[in-house]
């Protein structure tokens, strides 16, 4: 069910060859999800893998038709939230698959008719007193651990999902951090560190869903993909996991500059599509005509103006120089050539090639 082809297409990509998405997207909209409790829904999960199987002794037989009625509900509620996301959002998924795994294997519990000869459902056939260790035919037995490898291998299935959920959470949102820490886009060989750093730093994690790695597997080949003005060469990837789709979503976007990051004003995630960098989203904030980054490098100056001597001098100075102007003590071509000068000694003073008490006397001149 949660296996698909990604075509991936300079900054684009196309799920199963249809549904298409800027590089980044689906993982941006994995950052801003509040998934919750996420690490109690693996612990159930992981149990459901060592839990899922054919009654083995009488004490499970007495249990087990609630058992599987639990278990059916618990699964139903996964994929609610699984069809709810990218990309399978864009897909026909089969809901219920404990269900029909159940029905598929009806000859393993009797009766399978009612006594009007009408076929019964799981549900109603599974009233079986015959545990495991009770069956001595060989083709019951066989059926019984062709069966129980079916249910372990569908309950990994789901406890893989969620651990890609929750290293989303554990470590793409702290990489993507780091990335982000100069606030501008990093070339090959920053990345390079950026990314020996991070993964140094979690090596020692016992859980494989705490480190910067995909899960599941995928395989690259290339396909031509009919589109409206013309075919188009893509590098096609079928993923088995959601986790070793998002491992290269991230990656191809940090070769191309598209990147999640959160926004400084509102907190929510955005996309970077290459462009101007900026530590802001474009989404209006509520109640002014204004938008995160136009409110949000406004008060990035103003904190930089109050916590910084350097900027705070060049503020002022900036103030008095364009009050001159304003009052035609100085020309435009004056002005402008002030603040060129100004925007050196700035940064001279920021480099520390100036002495401060030295900067604040010179920019005032």
């Amino acid at each position: 069910m949660i296996g698909f082809d990604a075509y991936f297409y300079e900054c684009k990509f196309f799920i199963n060859s249809k549904k298409g998405f800027t590089l980044g997207e689906i993982l941006t909209k994995y950052l801003s999800k509040d998934f919750k409790s996420l690490n109690d829904t693996l612990r159930k999960c992981r149990q459901y893998v060592v839990d899922l199987h054919y009654p083995e002794d009488k004490a499970e037989v007495r249990v087990s038709n609630n058992f599987f009625q639990g278990a059916i509900t618990f699964y139903c509620t996964l994929d609610d939230m699984i069809c709810s996301l990218p990309p399978y959002s864009s897909m026909d998924l089969r809901k219920n698959r404990l269900y029909d795994l159940l029905n598929e294997y009806f000859w393993l519990w009797q009766p399978e008719e009612d006594e009007n000869g009408n076929e019964l459902d799981y549900v109603e056939r599974f009233d079986t007193d015959t545990p495991l260790c009770d069956h001595d035919r060989a083709d019951l037995i066989d059926g019984i651990l062709e069966f129980n490898e079916k249910l372990k291998a569908f309950a990994m299935e789901y406890a893989v999902f969620i651990e890609d959920l929750l290293r989303v959470k554990k470590v793409y949102e702290p990489f993507l951090e780091k990335l982000h820490s100069q606030s501008r886009y990093l070339d090959n060989s920053e990345t390079a560190k950026v990314v020996e750093e991070f993964m140094t730093g979690t090596k020692s994690r016992l859980e494989t869903f705490e480190k910067l790695k995909p899960s599941g597997n995928m395989q690259l080949t290339y396909t031509v993909l009919d589109q409206k003005k013309s075919p188009i060469l893509c590098e096609t990837y079928h993923f088995d996991t959601i986790g070793a789709f998002l491992y290269i979503e991230l990656f191809k976007g940090l070769e191309q500059h598209y990147l999640p990051k959160k926004c400084g004003y509102c907190g929510r995630y955005f996309l970077l599509e290459a462009g101007i960098y900026s530590d802001y989203c474009t989404r209006p904030v509520k109640n002014t005509d204004k938008t995160c980054r136009d409110l949000g490098h406004r008060k990035k100056y103003a904190d930089k103006v109050k916590n910084n001597p350097v900027w705070l001098t060049y503020s002022r100075a900036y103030k008095q120089h364009y009050a001159r102007y304003l009052k035609k003590k100085m020309s435009q071509a004056e002005f402008q050539k002030w603040a060129d000068y100004a925007l050196e000694l700035r940064q001279q003073a920021l480099d520390g090639t100036l002495d401060l008490e030295e900067y604040q006397k010179i920019i005032r001149e």
